[in-house]
């Protein structure tokens, strides 16, 4: 029996402070005893809230929040986080094996056993999948829809590319190592066979070694019998005596051709430092990640747009698929989606059609989950070809965008405005209102969260349109200019013995607490009544929308102006009720057809009214 006063914490401190038996007695009281007891039988799924969709029409106004499992420090750390909010959607930043390295940096496909839970050990899930499974089982009881990162790439010399190099792009290297033997003098495409003769010399393992499967190769070139980290270091400096490195992850485009710059030296480390000739301002390259290779090269570097490296998409897409099947998540997370290789060729014409790598991976994972969406990581910003034209290409369902990297000023309702109109009416996914991310949680952005006030406004925005948002964890207590390390989420992406430091922006969390319980109670208003932008008003700065069905309306007006409390707003109506003011002073005047709503700076209000 479970008493009616338990109390649940909201604040994401005490839920992560939660005992795991805490946590049980918090699901039992919300789910019942039965729900949960079949959650932790992890040799079936527990339904999630989507698969009664036949699309992934459900991203029109999902909300997510992303988690990183390094802060939340074990699997069930998840769960306990997800009882502090209401968002529906979760994003789970990587959970694949990293080397300990970044969560970014994929070793392998296993699933990272930093993140164990000794608790759930001792109740007999032991290993990482078991655990990965039952907190996927219990965020879908919580009504929770569940989604990973997908990256299509990894460490440059991870188990993945020691495993498969023919699936990765090698430069070869002249006797001195100082520079790259030209393309038009040797077959790029062919340098995979002579990293694989290497690999086969060195270990002294059977001529036939690649043609086996991957299941076999890797107990041959990794038994269990012997140090893995250290086996692949000693295959790293082989290949690289031997003058192979394989190409850096290039961000943006053009990044064709990548040419070998030089060898860089630090005590006994050393590695391959890489250029892009055809560099754009906005170029920026991954020395420690390799992308798949997905074309043909040509004699000058340049990826051959219509000759696919038909080994790469199958294998990528037939893991992320494997993935899907074995733990039941609902969307993928494509990192670095604004990435346009096809495009990084030596012809004028964009092709805004070529075949893309993220729609083949949603293509077939759909065929048996026609619910599964992938969102992109990825902007609306012109590389080689224009974002939006590149996101429809690739098939995704929702774009995180950059309303984050915003300022909340005119730029930003005009924004609001494409994404209202022109976006849902034009094109085939939804953009986001993102907040905050977790990985973009640096020192540097702080000018765009100066302070309580403009974070709950850009908050409250993301909540109460009827569009996706995005917010990632830790925002909720973020102080204003954190001042160590520690309390940056950026930071965890790589593996540190300091655990992440919450804010203690307590005023900022309640008045957040306070408009996420709104949030909830009016969800299926915002969700299914019709949306209108009524006031948009750029030369004072205000958002004012509608929301209406039948003879109920709500009116939404939010003051963005620094340096205007007067809001005037056209009304034909009778009086209005007061659902929500973020101020006490709120109020509003009457005159014929004139309405008159005080605002202060940043502040915001819901009225109800009939019509």
């Amino acid at each position: 029996m479970y008493k009616n006063e338990l109390t649940i914490p909201k604040n994401p401190i005490d839920c992560l402070n939660l005992t795991f038996e805490q946590s049980i007695d918090i699901l039992k009281y919300m789910f019942g005893k039965e729900k949960v007891d079949e959650a932790f039988d992890i040799t079936k799924f527990v339904k999630s809230p989507v698969e009664k969709y036949n699309d992934a029409s459900w991203c029109k106004t999902i909300k997510i929040i992303g988690i990183n499992p390094r802060i939340t420090k074990t699997f069930w750390g998840i769960v306990k986080y997800a009882i502090s909010f209401p968002e529906q959607g979760i994003h789970i930043m990587p959970l694949f094996d990293s080397g300990d390295g970044s969560l970014y940096v994929q070793n392998s496909w296993g699933i990272n056993n930093d993140f164990l839970d000794d608790k759930l050990i001792k109740l007999g899930y032991n290993n990482a999948e078991k655990q990965l499974k039952l907190i996927i089982n219990i965020l879908h009881l919580m009504g929770k829809i569940v989604g990973f990162d997908a990256l299509s790439h990894c460490d440059n010399f991870s188990k993945i590319v020691l495993l498969n190099p023919n699936l990765f792009e090698w430069v070869k290297l002249n006797k001195e190592k100082t520079q790259q033997i030209p393309f038009d003098q040797i077959d790029y495409n062919k340098l995979y066979l002579e990293v694989e003769d290497i690999i086969i010399d060195y270990l002294n393992l059977p001529k036939n070694l690649f043609e086996l499967d991957e299941k076999t190769r890797e107990s041959l070139i990794f038994p269990k019998d012997i140090d893995e980290f250290k086996r692949r270091m000693e295959l790293r400096s082989i290949i690289r005596n031997k003058g192979f490195e394989p190409i850096p992850v290039v961000e943006h485009s053009p990044n064709r051709p990548i040419l070998f710059e030089k060898i860089e030296k630090e005590g006994n480390e050393n590695w391959a430092v890489f250029k892009v000739e055809n560099k754009s301002s906005r170029a920026k390259i991954f020395g420690a990640m390799t992308p798949y290779k997905l074309y043909y090269t040509d004699r000058y570097g340049y990826p051959e747009k219509n000759n696919f490296w038909v080994e790469s998409w199958d294998y990528f897409s037939n893991k992320i698929n494997e993935f899907q099947n074995k733990f039941n998540f609902d969307f993928l997370r494509a990192d670095m989606a604004h990435n346009q290789y096809s495009h990084s060729h030596r012809e004028e014409e964009k092709d805004i059609y070529c075949p893309e790598l993220w729609k083949y991976v949603k293509s077939n994972i759909k065929e048996n989950k026609p619910y599964f969406a992938t969102i992109a990581e990825a902007f609306y910003s012109t590389y080689y070809i224009d974002g939006i034209s590149d996101m429809i290409n690739k098939d995704f369902d929702l774009v995180i965008g950059e309303m984050n990297f915003k300022y909340l000023d005119k730029e930003y309702l005009n924004i609001i405005d494409d994404y209202i109109k022109p976006f849902r009416e034009n094109f085939s996914f939804y953009p986001s209102v993102t907040m905050f991310t977790n990985d973009g949680d640096v020192e540097g952005h702080n000018k765009y969260f100066k302070s309580n006030d403009q974070n709950l406004a850009r908050c409250f925005i993301s909540l109460f349109l009827n569009l996706p948002s995005y917010m990632g964890m830790g925002f909720e207590l973020r102080d204003i200019n954190p001042q160590i390390p520690h309390m940056y989420s950026h930071y965890y992406v790589i593996k540190h013995p300091i655990d992440y430091c919450f804010g203690s922006n307590l005023d900022f969390f309640y008045k957040l607490t306070e408009i996420r319980e709104l949030y909830s109670k009016m969800k299926n208003i915002i969700d299914n009544f019709e949306l209108e932008i009524k006031y948009s008003i750029n030369n004072n700065l205000s958002l004012c929308f509608e929301y209406s069905k039948d003879i109920k309306k709500y009116l939404i007006a939010v003051n963005l102006n620094e340096n205007e409390e007067n809001i005037q707003i056209k009304y034909n109506g009778k009086e209005l009720k007061t659902v929500y003011s973020s101020n006490k002073e709120i109020n509003y005047t009457k005159n014929n057809e004139e309405l008159n709503i005080n605002i202060p700076i940043w502040g915001f209000v819901i009225y109800e009214y009939e019509q």
